[in-house]
């Protein structure tokens, strides 16, 4: 099994189904038609820093809504999520999110993510970065919003997903 093997059964059996803690949506209520459209790329590489710049660099070539670059080589999580930053900085049209095996999702209180009873195939762990388009994401979370999507969300994260996102865009849009 591959990596985007064991990503397309996580969102097949954890994001694309109705959620109790999320008024019933799924925890990411695109993924299935993305991954039905094939709009979803799923990158194995050792270089996860070079290959996510790359992939960041082609985005719009690419021609999806998401690449999922991923890798069993693990930087340590401050230097990755450092870089994961840097690039959003960098490439200010793209959003890019990371996920790194030491993030405790559970501490972060996000029951949406932890409340299954999924396990990876992998006993050894990989870390991903997900990119995507930043005014089609924040597009998405105002229609998700409306829905009461993010009432169950801890507040740091709501701001780290919603606001952040909207004034990176904002900025962006910005001619000054």
């Amino acid at each position: 099994m591959s990596i985007k093997e064991d990503v397309r059964r996580w969102s097949r059996e954890v994001l694309e189904v109705p959620n109790k803690h999320l008024n019933g949506l799924p925890a990411c209520p695109y993924a299935k038609q993305a991954w039905k459209n094939n709009k979803v790329l799923v990158v194995e590489t050792e270089y996860v820093y070079a290959e996510a710049m790359m992939c960041c660099a082609s985005f719009d070539e690419l021609n999806k809504d998401v690449v999922v670059v991923a890798s069993y080589a693990i930087p340590d999580s401050e230097s990755f999520y450092s870089f994961v930053e840097a690039l959003n900085q960098t490439f200010s049209e793209l959003h890019c999110m990371e996920f790194h095996p030491d993030y405790g999702a559970e501490d972060a209180e996000l029951e949406f993510l932890t409340d299954n009873d999924w396990e990876s195939d992998f006993e050894e762990p990989y870390c991903m970065i997900f990119i995507q388009n930043l005014e089609k994401v924040v597009e998405a979370s105002d229609r998700l919003e409306q829905l009461g999507y993010y009432k169950s969300f801890p507040d740091d994260e709501y701001q780290t997903l919603v606001v952040d996102r909207k004034e990176r865009l904002g900025a962006k849009n910005d001619p000054d």
